[in-house]
């Protein structure tokens, strides 16, 4: 895969910085933050020191401590780059420096003319970032040796000089080159700190809760969700461009995008947006915002051999129409949660990072570092027992979930089987739940149906998403670690519900008894009263 490369141009103009007491003819130069990076030197203008003459003498000079007013600073343009500062003052030069008339070819562009050009840019992010790299670009082209090679930043002697300085690292990781412009004039010590700008990537994806939403089109993004087994899964990735990306020549991205195993890459799904800034990338949830669809400008290979899944890239996008350093490139995909999924615990984490261009002048690109997302899934566990806690067998479950018109929906079919005593349902999501004993042991009550519902809370904007909860209502507390809600059924066996007739058959009985003694009552005092009556 063709891959051009970037840079991240850091230039910083200085012509006119405080100059010592005394007339240095060389400097120290010392780089902050180097990192162990080498820099290579090229002296642009030299520079020429003379004492004043005595007419000029300041009149406070003891003659022996010369202080800045003492002398005189000239400088030269350096014959090794005189051509290429030629050129660029020839084409690039406003009027004003030409007086009269502007020289018929780059060869008549005179030291001053040049001098003058130089000064009149702005320095710091100005215009002398530019033109700094041109003038760079035309040296690596003509092929010209560095006056000063192997620079660590750390005590190098150079001499005195308008310098430009280039870093050469070879870089791979999370930085890019600079190039640093700077005037030793007069000073014994020199210390500059080259800045750096570089791309972002950012990874994020959706969640739904299917007994509240009716879409998940509107949901925020977030770095963590959870999805039922079969959802299909939407994510996004944000790249955005170094705050000089425009002082490239060319400029590649490459999405290098990981997904779990418990995730399947839905491969027709991809579109790659672009908006005119990050910010509006962000409120974005629609995807009906965007500046414009750049699909085509992109190419997706899934063939990849550094273990990613998939890669996203475009060879320059620079290519594309109205690409500013304030760009942001946003890939929307798909994928399908599957029966490989990890439940609970650290769920199913994906990652990317962005490769690209950090050296407008070799074939080097660096790389991001990784934004992970991650996709969190649950199970659900039914131990069917008797009243004694003894396993039963013979019960068959179906377990149906709401949507948002309040149906409950059946989540595939019954539950059974020869000798099954625990019931698992996987890779569920939130919401709310009803669990209904469709077969009821020989000899058993059936089970009131039992409503409940599954919540969880995850970090959703940790850069490190975790499981922080796992409720299951009426069911109970779930185990974050194997992401599992896991509750005993009891079936009961005999007279739970009401007799009809019973109480009266009891009343019956009851009066009948009374009325046999009752009669045995009388018969008894009757026989002692006819006994007296004699």
């Amino acid at each position: 895969m063709k891959k051009f490369l970037s840079i991240l141009l850091v230039l910083t103009l200085v012509l006119a910085l405080s100059i010592s007491t005394f007339a240095a003819e060389n400097t120290t130069l010392t780089i902050n933050d180097s990192d162990g990076r080498t820099y290579e030197g090229h002296q642009i203008l030299k520079l020429t020191t003379s004492l004043k003459g005595d007419a000029h003498h300041p009149d406070t000079c003891n003659g022996v401590d010369h202080t800045d007013d003492c002398y005189n600073y000239a400088y030269t343009v350096n014959e090794t780059y005189r051509e290429i500062l030629q050129k660029e003052t020839f084409e690039n030069g406003r009027n004003a420096i030409w007086g009269d008339s502007k020289p018929a070819t780059f060869a008549g562009v005179t030291d001053a003319q040049i001098l003058e050009y130089l000064e009149g840019q702005t320095p710091g992010d100005g215009t002398m970032r530019q033109v700094a790299n041109r003038i760079y670009r035309a040296i690596q082209e003509a092929g010209i040796a560095a006056d000063a090679e192997d620079l660590t930043g750390s005590n190098d002697v150079i001499e005195q000089g308008y310098w430009m300085f280039a870093d050469i690292s070879d870089l791979t990781g999370n930085e890019s080159n600079s190039l640093v412009m700077v005037d030793t004039a007069g000073q014994e010590a020199v210390t500059i700190t080259p800045k750096t700008a570089l791309p972002t990537v950012e990874k994020k994806v959706k969640d739904i809760d299917d007994s509240e939403d009716d879409s998940i089109t509107d949901n925020a993004w977030h770095d963590s969700a959870d999805h039922d087994l079969g959802d299909t899964v939407p994510f996004k990735l944000t790249a955005t461009l170094p705050s000089n990306a425009q002082n490239y020549t060319t400029y590649t991205i490459i999405f290098h995008d990981t997904l779990s195993a418990g995730l399947t890459l839905n491969e027709g799904s991809f579109k790659v947006l672009m908006y005119e800034t990050k910010h509006k990338a962000d409120v974005d949830t629609d995807l009906n915002d965007q500046l414009k669809d750049v699909t085509a400008n992109f190419t997706v290979d899934t063939g990849c051999d550094d273990g990613c899944s998939f890669e996203v890239y475009c060879d320059d996008v620079f290519a594309i129409e109205n690409v500013t350093k304030d760009t942001a490139f946003v890939v929307y995909y798909e994928a399908t949660l599957t029966d490989a999924a990890v439940f609970g615990g650290n769920g199913n984490p994906n990652e990317v990072y962005l490769e690209f261009s950090n050296d407008p002048y070799g074939d080097g690109t660096g790389n991001t570092e990784t934004d992970k997302v991650t996709v969190f899934t649950y199970k659900l566990v039914i131990n069917k027992t008797d009243s004694h806690g003894h396993e039963l067998d013979g019960a068959g479950f179906t377990l149906y979930k709401k949507d948002v018109t309040g149906t409950y929906n059946a989540l595939g079919g019954e539950l059974i089987g020869d000798g099954m005593t625990t019931f698992t349902w996987l890779g569920l999501d939130d919401g709310d739940y009803k669990l209904v004993e469709s077969t009821v042991p020989d000899g058993y009550n059936v089970m009131s149906d039992v409503l409940f519902s599954i919540s969880a809370e995850h970090s959703e904007t940790d850069g490190e998403p975790t499981l922080l909860s796992l409720d299951g209502g009426q069911i109970g507390t779930g185990d974050i670690t194997i992401g599992a809600i896991e509750k005993d059924i009891v079936n009961n066996t005999g007279a739970v519900l009401p007799e009809t007739g019973a109480q009266g058959t009891f009343l019956l009985i009851c009066g009948g008894a009374f009325l046999m003694i009752v009669a045995a009552v009388f018969m008894v005092t009757r026989k002692k009263m006819s006994i007296f009556e004699d």
